[in-house]
């Protein structure tokens, strides 16, 4: 007796099937409490020991010839799977030379790690004396077995079979053992549907989207620590810890107490550098030229010319940008350029980092420059007058405005000329007012009506294009009406015509 009892060990068989795939997947028909078959493999004839006593073996062994469960997609069972029905034949027989029995026989399905998927537990079988067979007939054949998700969670293969405690000497085993009989060709898991919506940055640090069912939990590869749920308009947002700086993609999963699974990946925008402009043409004169040393000032100046910004796609400060162009000698290039002669340049940004911008190319224009007048005043009267007792000279009601605008090269010189008409009657054709307009500067005053007038003459200045010849008109400088005692009362009109020219002063 004492010896029979040290070598006693508890032990039960397992009959098993086994799952072979996870596939997560949409599922395409509904899964729901009707118990549905399900797809599987039969194993060996007396079964694939899981573990146990070696002398635990069997002479025969019961099959499975079918199984169902509830919750099954396609013939598979899936997470929400929670209840197995397995239909067995013929008879289980203990090996006869090992002289043991069993009792306590239960159909029961294991995980992966051959423990139990469930506590909840089937029907006993041999619940009284120990046997050494026992046969599967009309009255129980089909036999009930249970699934719990946070239990297997999923793990491949799932195994369903018998177990039971083998007793030597009519005593019971220390250990279990398990054998495996057939296998399952998948488990599913139902598929949720999340989304993100917003745009991904390196600087994002708060992701947003769409989940399938409220309360389901959100979490995201790029940051493990945090996580949020599902909120009842199926929105969900989820601060990260920091941003996704170096991210170039994340992939958001959606999941729930019962296995049910979805992922969604969305892209992280690289940050990059970006370099716009309010246009793509500049124009060189003889001034810019003069300013230009190196390639530096030629970038420098069109940047300021054509407007040239720069961005991140982050919207993060710009500060320590800087500019440039991979075409080198500008300055000279530019120089060297005959009138109304074009040259391209592209221009980039950079920071510190090393990031450029793709460039931007702006068409340079090379004028030789330009005189041409400025502002000249379209209008100017003398008001009403009395009729002098002496020959008198009249200032004009509104200052006369006339400049020159001069982008040729320094040292060039200029030339304004005046010439006026005879001032004419605007009531009588023939009469002409007894007077004329003259140029007064000083005590020296020339007589304009038919005559060229010297007014003012200049040098070009580096740096300057407009010069105002009337600035400094006064009293006793300017253009002035000088009117006879003779002249009639009348309303008179005539004209002023500018000449400017390319020369010295005569």
């Amino acid at each position: 007796m004492s010896n029979a009892k040290k070598i006693g060990k508890i032990l039960s068989i397992l009959i098993v099937s086994t799952l072979l795939v996870v596939l997560i997947r949409p599922l395409t028909s509904r899964a729901d409490d009707t118990m549905t078959p399900v797809k599987f493999t039969a194993g060996t004839v007396t079964g694939d020991s899981m573990y146990g006593e070696s002398y635990a073996t069997l002479d025969g062994a019961p099959k499975i010839t079918s199984i169902t469960a509830n919750n099954v997609e396609n013939g598979n069972v899936t997470n929400r799977t929670t209840m197995l029905s397995v239909t067995w034949s013929g008879t289980l027989t203990t090996k006869a030379k090992n002289n043991y029995k069993v009792k306590d026989l239960y159909t029961s399905v294991f995980n992966s790690s051959n423990t139990l998927a469930s506590n909840k537990v089937g029907t006993n079988l041999i619940p009284g004396t120990q046997v050494s067979s026992f046969t599967f007939n009309s009255s129980n054949a089909v036999q009930t077995a249970y699934i719990d998700w946070s239990m297997w969670n999923g793990s491949s293969p799932l195994k369903v079979g018998l177990k039971y405690i083998p007793y030597l000497g009519g005593y019971s085993a220390e250990n279990e053992s398990a054998r495996s009989f057939a296998t399952i060709s998948a488990i599913q898991r139902h598929a949720l549907n999340p989304t993100i919506t917003n745009k991904l940055a390196q600087g994002t640090s708060v992701i947003e989207g769409k989940g399938t069912v409220a309360g389901n939990k959100i979490t995201v590869d790029a940051d493990p620590s945090v996580s949020t749920t599902v909120n009842d308009d199926l929105s969900y947002s989820l601060p990260l810890s920091g941003t996704l700086a170096g991210k170039t993609s994340v992939t958001v999963t959606e999941t729930n107490d019962i296995g049910d699974l979805g992922t969604a990946k969305a892209d992280v925008a690289q940050k990059s550098l970006n370099i716009a402009s309010d246009k793509t043409t500049a124009d060189t004169y003889p001034d810019d030229l003069a300013t230009f040393t190196n390639d530096s000032d030629v970038v420098a100046w069109l940047v300021k010319s054509a407007g040239i910004t720069s961005s991140y796609s982050d919207n993060s400060s710009t500060t320590g940008v800087t500019y440039a162009s991979d075409t080198t000698n500008l300055s000279a290039a530019l120089k060297a350029l005959a009138d109304n002669k074009t040259l391209s340049i592209p221009v980039y940004a950079k920071d510190s980092s090393g990031m450029k911008s793709t460039p931007i190319t702006i068409t340079v224009t090379n004028h030789a420059g330009i005189l041409q007048f400025g502002t000249i005043s379209s209008d100017i009267g003398f008001g009403n007058l009395e009729i002098p007792t002496t020959e008198t000279i009249f200032q004009p009601t509104a200052a006369w405005h006339v400049n020159v605008s001069d982008t040729r090269a320094a040292g060039s010189n200029w030339s304004v000329y005046a010439t006026a008409t005879p001032l004419t009657s605007t009531t009588v054709g023939s009469r002409t007012l007894a007077g004329n307009l003259i140029y007064k500067d000083g005590n020296n005053k020339t007589v304009l009506t038919n005559a060229s007038t010297l007014i003012a003459s200049g040098t070009k200045v580096a740096g300057k294009s407009e010069t105002s010849i009337t600035s400094d008109w006064s009293a006793t400088k300017g253009i002035m009406l000088d009117v006879k005692p003779s002249v009639y009362a009348d309303s008179y009109q005539g004209s002023v015509d500018w000449s400017l020219q390319n020369t010295p002063a005569n």
